[in-house]
């Protein structure tokens, strides 16, 4: 009975931790669909993560075509701005992949700006490799942990 009112209270403190200003359009169902131009349409209808090679923060082929979306869908909502987050691997120093994550990050920024986004519009955070998307420790989840992902905000 305790620690579920401790888990209780610490998702109601971390909620009231995450609030902004403006309050962001609902998520919808698998089920539902999105209205155009919500939180919600860009997250089921614009991909939003780039992947890199090991030890790499260019940005190749296939993330301009991702990015390329991104950058679409920012310019026909103008209400909403991005922070890119940069990720790598488990390999490599804490200070290191904070580095490596941040080139990331900037590439894609980069691209974002180069495609017609206002600059004031991306900001950028490097997690490294505290943040992975996969907690495995095989080629594959090293390779689906050094990304960069594009969330939305408000302005």
């Amino acid at each position: 009975m305790l620690r579920s009112l401790l888990a209780l209270t610490a998702c109601v403190l971390l909620v009231s931790c995450t609030g902004t200003d403006k309050e962001l359009p609902s998520v919808t169902s698998s089920s539902e669909v999105a209205a155009p131009g919500t939180q919600g349409d860009f997250e089921k209808n614009v991909a939003n993560t780039v992947y890199f090679g090991f030890d790499r923060y260019n940005i190749d082929t296939r993330s301009e075509e991702v990015l390329s979306g991104v950058a679409s869908w920012l310019k026909t909502y103008s209400g909403y701005s991005v922070c890119v987050e940069g990720h790598t691997d488990r390999v490599g120093t804490a200070e290191y992949n904070l580095g490596l994550g941040s080139r990331r990050a900037e590439s894609a920024k980069k691209f974002l700006v180069k495609s017609g986004v206002e600059a004031s519009r991306v900001t950028t955070i490097s997690y490294g490799k505290e943040a992975p998307a996969d907690l495995g420790t095989t080629k594959e989840a090293d390779a689906a942990n050094r990304r960069a992902r594009i969330v939305l905000v408000n302005q």
